[in-house]
């Protein structure tokens, strides 16, 4: 019994920790290296500067962070080998940047 229930915290508190990491500001960069900010929101929710501003959802996905744009576009957000790195997908258009946590 005991060992179920820190087995069912371990991973509780896992995820937790992993959904914690990406809560904040963020900043981006487009195809071009032109800067915007992406805000994670505890709630689910991202706020995005780049061009007139954009909504979103977020979950996370074995532990990297999906956003869905409210205009269609997805934004995958996982740590590679050069750091924390986004690839952008619209459309079929898709190009990876880096990105850094700014601090709050």
């Amino acid at each position: 019994m005991y060992k179920l229930f820190f087995l069912i915290t371990f991973t509780f508190s896992s995820l937790s920790a992993d959904r914690l990491s990406w809560i904040g500001s963020w900043m981006a960069l487009d195809e071009w290296k032109s800067e915007f900010n992406i805000e994670i929101i505890e709630t689910g929710m991202a706020i995005s500067t780049y061009g007139n501003g954009e909504k979103g959802q977020w979950k996370i996905i074995d532990g990297n962070l999906e956003i869905i744009w409210e205009s269609g576009r997805k934004d995958y957000i996982f740590s590679g080998v050069m750091g924390i790195q986004r690839l952008s997908d619209f459309k079929g258009k898709k190009y990876t940047t880096g990105m850094k946590k700014l601090l709050n």
